[in-house]
Parts: structure tokens; sequence; C-alpha cells
């Protein structure tokens, strides 16, 4: 254990609601940016999902989503992309915001940046410091049997949890279990645990003997504590961080389909996987980087470890079977 107490995930905090909220504090005749209410919100990197999220808005006029433009200045879509860019200049202009090609002039005379709004994303960024600073990048001494590989799978607000649970020694499918939850936390990048934890963890049992596969980093991350090094953190259990995708990080000279990735000059992961098809690993919680890579190497299939690919198949299945 690591005798400090471990922050739970959240699952009341509406990033969805926050965004919507902001965007009804933008006076008529006053404009604001999606940088501007991403800024609001703790982290301008969420710039793209208040985007997103106003795409979406199922209350328009009431929530003024017409309000919201590019920081160039260009009044940008209005539905979705490329969809009614002319009836939002429209609307601007009904207020009295004056609009040329496209574009909202004087910009700066009319920018409304003084949102009430508490910024939780940087309160999360300032967590996930703290839980960086607390990971055990080292084997816990527990002989490990099992590996279980967790995905999830999304239609709209609705999460699909699955985790495939496999013997170390022979491969076999040995369980198999499913989650479903609705989630308010759109993605955003190096946010993913907040986004896909809920649907996670009550697939969780501590099993002894098993260590976890997430579709998600862990050490390899800007903060040091992605997904999987928030799992194994919450639960004290031990986790590896299997993505599919590189977050941070300088990658190596691969040898054997291995690559090693530093992250600020220190070796964080290795990209596992030939041709187009990658899965960078990396330590989540308790165990070691050697043990991750020897783990997942011979699991490999088209790049992507098994027990993870299963996971992933067995998500999208529930997801079908609910639509």
């Amino acid at each position: 254990m690591t005798g400090k107490e471990i922050p739970p995930v959240n699952e009341e905090l509406d990033i969805i609601s926050l965004v919507y909220e902001l965007t009804s504090q933008i006076p008529q005749g006053m404009v604001s940016t999606y940088g501007d209410m991403a800024a609001a919100l703790g982290d301008p990197v969420a710039a793209r999902m208040v985007g997103e999220v106003l795409s979406k808005n199922p209350t328009p006029i009431i929530v003024p989503c017409h309000r919201v433009i590019y920081s160039t200045g260009r009044a940008g879509w209005y539905g979705g992309l490329g969809k009614g860019a002319e009836k939002k200049e429209r609307l601007l202009r009904d207020e009295g915001v004056r609009v040329e090609d496209g574009t909202v002039q004087d910009l700066e005379a009319i920018r409304f940046t003084g949102f009430r709004s508490r910024p939780v994303l940087r309160e999360l960024h300032e967590e996930q410091t703290r839980l960086g600073a607390m990971v055990v990048e080292e084997d816990d001494g527990e002989e490990l049997q099992l590996v279980a590989g967790l995905d999830v799978s999304y239609e709209g607000t609705a999460a699909y949890g699955a985790m495939v649970v496999c013997d170390l020694k022979t491969g076999k499918v040995v369980e198999e279990r499913t989650e479903r939850t609705t989630v308010r936390f759109p993605y955003i990048p190096t946010y993913l645990a907040y986004r896909e934890l809920p649907a996670l963890r009550p697939l969780i049992d501590r099993t002894e003997g098993a260590v976890y596969l997430v579709d998600g980093h862990g050490v390899l991350h800007p903060r040091g504590a992605g997904i999987a090094s928030q799992l194994g953190l919450m639960l004290e259990v031990p986790t590896i961080g299997a993505a599919k995708s590189q977050l941070v990080g300088d990658v190596g000279d691969a040898q054997d389909g291995k690559a090693p990735v530093l992250l600020n000059g220190e070796l964080k992961g290795y990209r596992l996987g030939e041709g187009r098809r990658y899965t960078y690993v990396s330590v989540g919680h308790r165990v070691s980087l050697a043990t991750a890579v020897a783990l997942c190497e011979p699991l490999m299939r088209k790049g992507i470890p098994l027990p993870l690919r299963l996971a992933h198949d067995l998500a999208n299945e529930l997801r079908r079977s609910h639509r």
C-alpha cells in the first residue's frame, strides 16, 4: 500500500453541463472563443472538446453557442462541422455583432472572458501530478498468473466497459465481464482516466495473481499518471499501460520490433510492434517496465496485446447489442 490517500474519480463531474453553463454566461452582443472557454475550465487543451460539445448543443439560442467563435475571429460553423455558417453569422448580426466575410470585426472590443467558473481541469491536472509521484515502478513480488485486458466503447454518452481475463501460461480466456455506464466527461487529451475509470472500476475485484492491461498510458504521460497508473493507485492493483498511440516522449531506434521511449531523457516505456500498428507499453503501478514488456511481447497480435484486442471486441459487441 502507498500509505497515502488516493482521491477517487468524481463521477458527478459533468463537463458537458459546465460547457453549456459557461456558454450561457456570454452576454448578448459579445463573443468568446473556444480557447477562452477552455481556459475558464482550467486548461487550453480542452478547446477542441468545447467545440465538439457545442456542436451537439440540444438547445440552441437558449444556450447561445452562436456566440462562441475561433480565436482568429472566424465565426465558424453552427451545429457541426460544415454546417450553418450563414445562420450563425445572421444570429450574431441580429445581436449587433459586425461580421464581414465570415469574420467577426473588432473582436477584442466585444470579447467576453469574465467567466464565473471553477477551473476543474487545473485541479485535475494538479491531482495527476500528485498521483504521478506515488506510482510504484517495481514488481511487488506477487506471482502473476492472469492478465486482464480492459477497454471501453462509446455510443453518445453511454460507455461500455469490458474486461477479458486470460491465463498467462496458456493464453486461454478464463473470464469476461462488462459494464454499462453514463459518462459526462468528453475526451480531452491527457485526462482519459476521468472519462473511462467509471466504466472500468466496477469490473475489477482485485483477483490474486492478476495484472491489468489498460488501453491507455501509465507513467508515459505528461504528469506521470495516465489512466493505467490512476487505476492501479485507486484500486491498489498491478497495472500496465498499453496505448495505441504516442502521447509524449521520444522514440528511439527499434530492434526486433521493440523501440525505447524516453521522456525527459529517462526510459519510461517501449513501443512494441512493426509496420503501422504499435502499442506503447509503460508501467501503470506495482509492475516494473521489464516485467511489463516481457508480459506484453508474447501476447502481441497485429500490434496489440491479445487480451486488449479481445476486450476491445467485447466492448464493441456490448455497444452494438444496446444500440
